[in-house]
């Protein structure tokens, strides 16, 4: 308790002493102040080199702090707050476009600092080290001198050396840009829509660290959990269920369902379970099992509560569904729609009841697969996991299949509120879909037939929005989106170029257990909004916003060589080696190949292809005058995020290789 009783003193202390330098201490207008400071730094940070080696070691010495922190502590929460405080302290002191991008990277080096106190004590003493003296090294490499050199001497030496340091992330990125207008006061409302970015990232990261929703460049591992039931009463259970269920005569020409508990008070008897099936459906649902399964993913801080109006037994027609409201299942679908209901999450459990080889289970974003046999448990989240059965073909039942739909809500204890919200949500979805399904189960006449259409055709496009572009996609880009039209450009740019980097590189080190679906499906994504912005950039840059569309004949055939010819070069690499080859098949073990099985030019002649072909082809646009001029360090940045993926791939840097992927039902052997 000590140590952090010192520790947040001396965090306090810091961040006083800066604001006290920045206010108190002035005896001029915040305006005057920002104008004076911003043009003493630029004189010293007027080389495109000096200041693109300060937005790398800026950030890198200010994280090494606030992550050091985080470890000596054992806590990140203060961190979080200092960059609140500072976000809030800093909203009347600059231009509002400097506001909102320092907001946006500050609280994003806290958030991040929380994910590397983990490091160990000498690699934060070498963050710190790069970070700070880094930039003298940019300085002395430049020849420019140090901003700090100016008033070393000087006898309020300690009182600007604060301020330098206060200020110093907005100097920096104030620095990237061209000189413009001066700083003039803005209204209180528009500084705390500057702000904004921050309650973003904040929210963002809160909602992310639950496990309920991710960040796009986080590591993403598959929430689809394949246990089996083992315990002989669990089995006995099972077993007095199918004999029931096959008692009761299900039909052969469409699915049959038995109910937990009643839909409504008009639900016939028949259509439930009976006493004696329902408590031992009740110990299966609440089974040892079952429970270690969700601790295993969620931890032992959740609390797990049965949706009892959700559950039922279900039976598969051996025969045809087509244009009946039973196609929905041989569809690829997700079952519910409140995707974005934070901190929660709706599990739909699949138990299977007998020998069934026919009828399996496929997940197609992880990908997966099980044909769920008696004891097999597959469960998956409901509201944002993609799936669909098949028909295997050769393989026949010898008897219908029969499984359990078992659902839970599973929340951090704190988080009750959602998690009840979640479940209630969730049911009455559940009873409202199922009588439409129910309605159109067996379409007689054209109303019904449009009815069983229309659940086919909006389950598809429910779907497809998600396997194509991905509910957290689209709300993390329509949010960025929100504040930048609210800010700043500049906060979207930051925000979506470097995503797929950060994805590419958490996941080639993470590797297992990963959902590779979702991997590939999202830096495709990222990739196409970063390039489009480059590309759209460097047309504005050239043309000079589109008036002047013959500068485009002046571009240079080395630039034209270097863009067509690396990104030529690029499409062919992808070529040999396929998609999943591309996206790290062989290393996350979803492709069946050695590293090194792809021996075709380029491979064995350039080193590392894929990478240098589309460093070549953004460098060629960087030779254009006017969109370096425009944009000086939006391209080294992309080249500094590949060198950085290319390191690691050549010295094949990751934390665990995971065994070749293979099916569910062979992990279960």
């Amino acid at each position: 308790m000590a140590r952090y009783g010192l520790c947040v003193v001396a965090a306090a202390a810091v961040l006083g002493t800066g604001v006290m330098a920045a206010t108190t201490a002035l005896s001029v207008s915040h305006e005057a102040n920002w104008n004076d400071l911003s043009d003493k730094f630029r004189k010293y940070h007027s080389d495109h080199t000096n200041i693109f080696f300060h937005l790398i070691t800026t950030p890198l010495g200010v994280l090494s702090v606030l992550s050091l922190f985080n470890k000596a502590t054992n806590s990140n929460i203060f961190t979080k707050a200092l960059a609140v405080v500072y976000c809030l302290s800093i909203m009347d002191k600059m231009p509002l476009h400097i506001l909102a991008t320092t907001s946006f990277v500050s609280t994003g080096i806290a958030m991040a600092a929380a994910g590397t106190a983990s490091l160990s004590y000498l690699m934060h003493v070498a963050m710190f080290v790069v970070g700070y003296f880094g930039q003298d090294l940019a300085h002395f490499g430049t020849g420019e001198p140090t901003f700090q050199s100016s008033y070393q001497g000087e006898s309020n030496f300690l009182e600007q050396l604060t301020e330098h340091t206060y200020f110093l992330l907005p100097l920096v990125f104030e620095s990237t840009m061209p000189p413009t207008s001066k700083f003039v006061t803005a209204t209180q409302t528009q500084q705390m829509i500057h702000v904004m970015p921050m309650l973003v990232m904040l929210g963002m990261y809160f909602v992310a660290v639950t496990g309920s929703l991710t960040f796009p460049w986080q590591f993403q591992r598959s929430k689809v959990c394949i246990v089996r039931l083992r315990n002989q009463q669990d089995l006995k259970d099972l077993a007095l269920i199918r004999a029931w269920a096959m008692s009761k005569g299900p039909s052969k020409t469409t699915s049959t369902h038995w109910w937990y508990q009643a839909p409504n008070a008009e639900t016939p008897s028949d259509h439930c379970l009976e006493k004696t099936q329902k408590e031992a459906f009740a110990r299966i649902a609440e089974c040892e099992t079952i429970q270690n399964m969700y601790r295993d993913v969620f931890g032992d801080n959740h609390d797990i509560e049965v949706l009892e109006g959700m559950n039922e037994v279900y039976v598969s027609s051996p025969h045809t569904v087509k244009n009946t409201s039973d196609e929905v299942f041989y569809t690829r679908h997700i079952d519910g729609p409140y995707y974005f209901v934070p901190f929660a999450s709706c599990y739909r459990m699949i138990i299977g009841l007998d020998a069934n080889e026919e009828i399996t289970t496929k997940f197609p974003m992880v990908p997966t697969e099980l044909a769920a046999q008696n004891g097999d448990v597959l469960a998956f989240d409901f509201h944002r996991e993609v799936h669909y059965i098949e028909k295997n073909h050769g393989k026949v039942n010898e008897d219908f299949r029969i499984v359990l739909k078992v659902h839970h809500v599973v929340y951090p204890r704190w988080a009750i509120v959602f998690g009840k919200l979640l479940g209630l949500l969730s049911t009455r979805y559940n009873r409202a879909f199922r009588s439409l399904f129910l309605y159109t189960i067996n379409p007689n006449g054209a109303f019904n037939r449009f009815a069983a259409w229309n659940v086919i055709f909006w389950t598809k496009v429910v779907h497809q929005l998600e396997e194509k572009f991905g509910y957290a996609n689209i709300g993390y880009l329509a949010i960025l989106a929100t504040v930048a039209a609210c800010t700043d450009y500049k906060v979207f740019l930051l925000g979506s170029s470097f995503v797929h980097y950060c994805r590419y590189i958490n996941t080639y080190y993470h590797r297992a257990n990963v959902a590779y679906g979702n991997f590939k499906r999202d830096v495709l994504i990222y990739k196409t909004v970063a390039l489009l912005q480059l590309f759209s950039l460097y047309l504005l840059a050239v043309t000079k916003n589109m008036t002047d569309m013959s500068a485009l004949a002046s571009i240079g055939k080395l630039d034209l060589a270097m863009v067509i010819g690396g990104y030529a070069l690029s499409v062919y690499t992808t070529a040999q080696l396929g998609v999943d080859g591309t996206y790290f098949g062989i290393e996350l073990g979803f492709v069946k190949a050695s590293k090194n099985y792809v021996q075709k030019f380029p491979y064995g002649v350039i080193p590392h292809p894929m990478i240098l072909s589309q460093c070549v082809a953004m460098l060629g646009l960087y030779r254009n005058p006017a969109f370096q001029a425009a944009w000086p360090y939006l391209v080294p940045a992309h080249v500094c995020f590949y060198m950085t993926h290319m390191v690691q791939e050549h010295f094949d840097i990751y934390k665990q290789r995971p065994s070749l992927n293979t099916n569910a039902a062979e992990k279960l052997a």
